[in-house]
């Protein structure tokens, strides 16, 4: 009993013309938030993703709805109204009213049924909803390939994303081992610089003990000058 009160509020949404203009939103909204997401990535700014998310979640939700609506009945109308066979692809508006007095009918009971005034409103009525209904398919199918289009693009953008994450993960991974060879370098300049500087200190206090040595040694032949000399008077 709940599937068909379902299936019956169902069918009478879409037969709705509030349900339709609402699908007709749902479509229009989600693709143009698709599109978006996509423009977002593509010039790189943030809240792409979501966007992307949000408009294609939208889009296949409406799909998955519309799976279930009941096709349209075909129904022959050449037979009822002949000037359809001619072929020139536009579905009479006026034919319902004008139909009794304009067609020879072949058989009378349709004739007869068909010249009640109830029975012209309802073919006027379900001719204008079939065409409001091919409308809206020929619509639903424009939006379908803008939204085959852009997925292809997004497709295209993140492949090219890619394609450039690893690209400049390869450059920083370049940039890193360069750095890391100029920091070794660097270390190795450092110790031998401080090891030039140990040496030269080194030479220094090896200077000043010369210096000191030959110092004392000009004093002690000084005074061996000094004790020839006095030896000598």
């Amino acid at each position: 009993m709940d599937k068909e009160k379902i299936k019956s509020r169902y069918r009478s949404i879409m037969t709705w013309e509030g349900g339709q203009r609402l699908f007709n939103f749902a479509y229009s909204i989600g693709a143009a938030i698709v599109i978006l997401g996509a423009l977002f990535k593509i010039i790189h700014l943030p809240g792409g993703n979501t966007l992307l998310c949000i408009g294609m979640g939208t889009e296949v939700l409406m799909f998955i709805i519309t799976a279930f609506d009941r096709p349209p009945k075909d129904y022959r109308w050449e037979e009822v109204f002949p000037e359809l066979e001619k072929g020139d692809g536009e579905v009479p508006r006026e034919a319902g009213r004008s139909y009794a007095a304009a067609v020879p009918v072949k058989n009378e009971n349709v004739a007869s049924v068909m010249a009640q005034p109830d029975v012209t409103v309802v073919n006027g009525a379900y001719v204008e909803q079939m065409t409001a209904i091919s409308e809206q398919l020929a619509r639903l199918r424009g939006i379908t390939q803008n939204l085959n289009s852009v997925s292809e693009t997004l497709l295209q953008s993140c492949q090219s994303i890619a394609d450039n994450t690893a690209s400049v993960t390869a450059g920083s991974k370049e940039y890193a081992e360069q750095m890391g060879e100029l920091n070794r370098d660097l270390k190795d300049v450092r110790y031998m610089y401080e090891r030039s500087a140990l040496q030269g200190a080194r030479y220094c206090e090896e200077s000043e003990k010369m210096t000191r040595q030959m110092q004392e040694l000009n004093r002690v032949y000084e005074n061996m000058l000094r004790a020839m000399g006095s030896g000598n008077s």
